[in-house]
């Protein structure tokens, strides 16, 4: 009698299990924004990601007094919101953008090229198996295909902005603009990073020696910058034939951004007020290493004006299209499923376990 009820019980949880399963079917719409639809899965992603960056600004904001190891976080508050009304919104506004860029795109018959679109699922497959995205996304029920979507809509956005901007585009920025603006806010140099980690002060102060030599050897002419490089890496630096993209003229150069731009550099400020060829030996804070720079003039290369248009390009009307694309989804009818979305709880997203 007793193995009949056992028997009675586990049957009783399949079928449980079955029901809700009926309740909730696959690819069940959750969220509809104008004409596109979104199913609840990809609206769990977007609260995943919404979580995460929630998480990541109580984390930026803790007083000196906080652990920023036992974070209570559904008692913070995020922009005067709840933590749980600042994700729910903030992936409900993540939608709204998403389904904007697909019917602008579609509107004007705008596709994700097939390389970037490739690119963006080779991406997406990469964090899925490589950055343990499978263990946090699939535990909370989005399936490596969903995040696959959410991954590839995301490419839409970039190209809208180049319909709108880019050289040829509606709103296109003149070149002159583009061009000064890179010049305000990029700079090239050879750049060897000397990193002090787990050096001893005796291996530090030999290293030290050791750039300084070097920068003397560049200042008279008894070695160029390629030699320096071969010499401490103990390898030339190769230039990736395999590609038909355009070169840069100096192989060794680094591109350093200033401040709140896509390759902002620590040094951007040091090496900006040096002079074409200039050397010097920038030494790191927090005795972290040294670097040997020598500048080089940006403006002597057009591989730069090239590779860095589209990046200027947001530099200048980043907020502008962000504010246009808001006030257009906005107006977007927005249907949302409460049955389906209200499954989903912020508080019942899981975290992979990590173990020390």
């Amino acid at each position: 009698m007793n193995c009949f009820k056992k028997i009675l019980a586990v049957s009783s949880v399949f079928v449980i299990a079955a029901t809700a399963a009926a309740c909730h079917p696959k690819d069940e719409t959750a969220v509809t924004v104008g004409d596109v639809k979104f199913t609840s899965a990809y609206y769990m992603c977007a609260l995943i990601n919404a979580d995460s960056q929630a998480k990541s600004k109580v984390k930026e904001n803790l007083s000196d007094s906080e652990s920023s190891t036992d974070i209570d976080y559904y008692s913070k508050k995020i922009d005067d919101k709840k933590f749980v009304d600042w994700v729910e919104d903030t992936a409900l506004e993540t939608l709204k953008e998403i389904a904007a860029y697909k019917t602008l795109c579609k509107e004007n018959k705008l596709e994700i090229p097939e390389d970037e679109k490739t690119q963006a699922e080779t991406y997406a497959d990469y964090y899925w198996s490589n950055y343990g995205y499978s263990s946090y996304f699939e535990p909370n029920g989005v399936g490596q295909s969903t995040y696959k979507s959410y991954m590839t809509d995301s490419y839409y956005s970039a190209v809208y902005f180049e319909h709108l901007y880019g050289a040829d585009g509606t709103k296109a920025i003149d070149a002159e603009t583009v061009k000064q603006k890179m010049y305000d806010n990029f700079i090239i140099a050879d750049m060897l990073q000397v990193s002090f980690s787990s050096k001893t002060d005796d291996e530090k102060t030999e290293l030290k020696n050791k750039v300084n030599t070097y920068a003397d050897e560049l200042k008279n002419g008894k070695k160029t910058f390629e030699e320096v490089y071969i010499d401490y890496n103990g390898t030339k630096d190769e230039t990736d034939t395999s590609s038909d993209k355009k070169q840069p003229k100096d192989k060794y150069a680094s591109i350093l951004g200033a401040k709140d731009t896509a390759y902002e550099s620590d040094q951007y400020d040091t090496v900006k007020e040096m002079a074409t060829g200039e050397i010097k030996v920038i030494e790191l804070a927090d005795d972290a290493g040294v670097v040997l720079a020598v500048k080089q003039d940006i403006k002597a290369d057009d591989y730069y004006t090239e590779t860095l248009d589209l990046t200027v390009r947001h530099l200048i009307k980043d907020d502008e299209y962000e504010k246009d694309i808001k006030e257009y989804a906005g107006k977007l009818e927005t249907k949302v499923n409460n049955y389906a979305v209200k499954q989903f709880k912020v508080k019942n997203i899981k975290e992979p376990t990590t173990s020390n």
